[in-house]
């Protein structure tokens, strides 16, 4: 049986170097071209949380070209949980506290990517930027009773989270954050008057160890997944 050798031509792909990237909600610059219909477009990053119910994994979205606002409702552990998970996921962290000692290990392991300090002062340090060798995104962790005010991480690759067992009453922080994450059924109260009843019912459902994540997506109950190296970081000595 004889094969006749054939040869073959690569197909027409676009060249990836030279791709446009198009800002958010506007068309890519340009006239039309073989790249057209592959724009490139920001988007938010996020971090994995846990497990639900289902056993899908969870994500939060905590880094991207806007800025972002997240609350939490519980304990100040869940700060440093994220925190470290930010750093590892290129932003520079600042953590205001009035538990500076709670953070020492965690500071050692993190080195110049973290600053914990008991006042905000001129947060950001630097504006944020993108993740990469340079400063990359900045982050605000704070567990104080007040949290910032809206004029505080307005610009892009900001991120504001505030950590408190109830949200303080008519901050600006918790009238439309992009996220709220209630650790377990004891915060149900707490989370009635920032989302509402049906939220503070889903909360009061949660199972022990279950924690809720909300969204304008939508709503997870979830397993936080911790590795042993991170709680050996969050719980000092």
């Amino acid at each position: 049986m004889n094969f006749r050798r054939t040869t073959t031509t690569a197909p027409d792909r676009p060249d990836l170097m030279v791709l446009p990237v198009s800002p958010v909600g506007a068309p890519a610059p340009g006239p039309p071209g073989p790249a057209a219909g592959f724009p490139l477009l920001p988007a938010d990053s996020g971090i994995h949380l846990g497990s639900d119910r289902a056993g899908s994994p969870v994500t939060l979205a905590v880094l991207g070209p806007r800025a972002i606002r997240i609350g939490v409702l519980g304990e100040s552990l869940f700060g440093r949980l994220l925190a470290c998970r930010l750093v590892a996921a290129g932003a520079a962290v600042t953590a205001v506290t009035r538990g500076p000692s709670l953070w020492t290990p965690l500071r050692a392991a993190c080195g110049a990517r973290l600053t914990v300090a008991e006042d905000p002062g001129s947060w950001p340090p630097c504006p944020g930027a993108a993740p990469g060798s340079g400063p990359g995104p900045q982050a605000l962790i704070t567990d104080l009773r007040r949290p910032p005010g809206r004029a505080v991480g307005e610009e892009p690759w900001t991120t504001v989270v505030h950590v408190a067992r109830r949200a303080p009453a008519r901050s600006a922080h918790w009238q439309r954050p992009d996220a709220v994450l209630v650790l377990g059924a004891p915060y149900a109260d707490a989370v009635t008057p920032v989302l509402g009843s049906d939220a503070g019912r889903l909360t009061a459902s949660l199972e022990q160890g279950e924690i809720a994540l909300f969204r304008p997506g939508g709503v997870a109950a979830l397993r936080p997944d911790i590795a042993p190296a991170e709680t050996a970081l969050l719980r000092p000595g």
